[in-house]
């Protein structure tokens, strides 16, 4: 009796060994997936995050930033400055500055394609690549003002067709009236119509 009383208390013992670590392993393998699924519903939960945020239009901007181009004569500290610059040579009769974070910078066109940028030899220009950032503005006509811009047809910068046209500014009858005796280059057209707006409206951001 003892022997078997043995035998079966040693196979009770191992039982409960062998359970207990098949109990083990259980859990941890629970554990384990347990994990994993959460890592995998996190990575998703992000991957959703990131889709969503790269499509939410920002504020007073309901389309991608346009890229425009200007031919560049200079900058400098302070307006005086640019302007002087501006009435010494011939060459920039036609051109603007333009209010940049506090620098003046002298531009002698504007335009949507790079490959139709002008060039002066004297004194030398440069190309400068910019968007035009209209976030902040409140006013529903200066926000569309980029957009306008942007227009490869131009056609709001036809000035003899928009004397109606009430998504533009009140004045913009008056300031393309004044522009178009510069010149009827469309590429200083927008330029000097952008200048205009720009100095007088802060929320349209030139980004570099």
């Amino acid at each position: 009796m003892k022997i078997v009383s043995r035998g079966i208390k040693k196979q009770v013992i191992q039982a409960i060994v062998i359970g207990s670590i098949v109990g083990l392993l259980g859990v941890a393998i629970f554990l384990g997936v347990l994990q994993t699924s959460n890592q995998v519903a996190l990575k998703k939960e992000d991957s959703e995050t990131e889709s969503k945020e790269e499509i939410i239009p920002t504020a007073g901007d309901s389309s991608p930033s346009s890229m425009f181009y200007a031919s560049q004569a200079g900058v400098f500290s302070n307006y005086e400055s640019a302007s002087a610059f501006l009435a010494g040579y011939p060459a920039l009769k036609e051109g603007a500055i333009v209010d940049v974070d506090g620098k003046f910078y002298v531009w002698t066109s504007m335009v949507l394609d790079e490959s139709k940028l002008t060039f002066l030899e004297d004194p030398p220009t440069f190309k400068k690549a910019f968007t035009v950032v209209n976030e902040s503005c409140t006013d529903a006509k200066i926000a569309e003002l980029p957009g306008v811009l942007a227009d490869k047809n131009a056609a709001k910068l036809n000035f003899q067709e928009t004397a109606n046209d009430s998504t533009l500014p009140a004045d913009w009858q008056s300031i393309g009236t004044a522009v178009s005796k510069i010149s009827n280059d469309l590429s200083i057209v927008r330029l000097h119509v952008f200048a205009h707006y720009k100095s007088k409206n802060a929320c349209l951001q030139v980004k570099f």
